[in-house]
């Protein structure tokens, strides 16, 4: 099984740290989350996965190999969604299919199936500027999934959205997470998020960015296993968790 790695991982920006020596373990079919005060260096170490920021110390590895760079095994969706608005949605979706050189015809029917795995059947002809923020959210995770990678990495995806439609975004997360079966690292400051979406939340802290506690969830997979979503909410073990991964976050900061 493929692993996303970050080994002893440290980020310094103009020779002072921002992350010191956070390591993070992702296999495919797992949802990993960091969450943390700002400043903790959660998108430091995202964009380290990324290959966008070669890290000052330590090593980031997918499948044993460095990561030098980004690649096709990688897809990064931001909270700002970074679609082409002069492109339908589901031209939007075909684009990755469209540089691998895959005829018309199959990036179109590809597309359409993935624009039905994010719940938007029958919308691929229409604009992205006619969409509203959660359907071009989820024309952005179709997008990211046309690539077939094995890792789907998410800054804050959902942190634009109100939060209604964050609350239904959740649920198709894990519906794609599931289909899809590969790996995810997100980044979020949804303490409610994370418990419903992750298998793994890591706890980081600034001063520079370490880790503090980890905490292994089951509430994802009870979702993907079929237990309604209000369900898992209702449940006081969840209520428990909110309470500790709440302290565990602001644990010694500052009154």
């Amino acid at each position: 099984m493929s692993h996303l790695v970050l080994d002893k991982v440290s980020v310094h920006y103009d020779g002072q740290p921002a992350v010191e020596r956070v390591s993070i373990d992702v296999a495919k079919g797992d949802f990993v989350v960091l969450v943390g005060r700002s400043g903790c260096g959660k998108t430091s170490l995202l964009n380290v996965a990324a290959g966008l920021v070669e890290p000052a110390r330590g090593v980031a590895t997918i499948g044993g190999s460095p990561i030098t760079g980004p690649g096709p095994d990688r897809a990064v969706v931001f909270q700002n969604d970074a679609l082409f608005p002069w492109l339908t949605a589901r031209e939007n979706v075909a684009f990755a299919l469209r540089l691998r050189g895959v005829p018309l015809a199959e990036r179109a029917r590809r597309a359409d199936e993935l624009l039905r795995l994010v719940k938007l059947d029958g919308v691929g002809d229409k604009r992205i500027w006619e969409l509203s923020g959660g359907m071009r959210q989820r024309v952005g995770l179709a997008r990211a999934l046309a690539a077939e990678p094995e890792f789907l990495l998410l800054d804050e995806p959902l942190g634009a959205l109100d939060a209604l439609t964050r609350e239904r975004m959740q649920t198709t997360l894990l519906d794609l997470w599931t289909a899809a079966q590969v790996g995810v690292l997100m980044v979020t400051h949804g303490i409610e998020e994370a418990l419903v979406l992750a298998t793994s939340i890591v706890v980081l802290a600034p001063g520079p960015g370490h880790v503090v506690r980890t905490f292994e969830t089951g509430f994802s997979r009870r979702y993907a296993a079929g237990e309604p979503i209000r369900s898992i909410k209702a449940d006081p073990a969840f209520a428990a968790a909110r309470g500790e991964l709440t302290d565990a976050i602001f644990e010694g900061e500052a009154a």
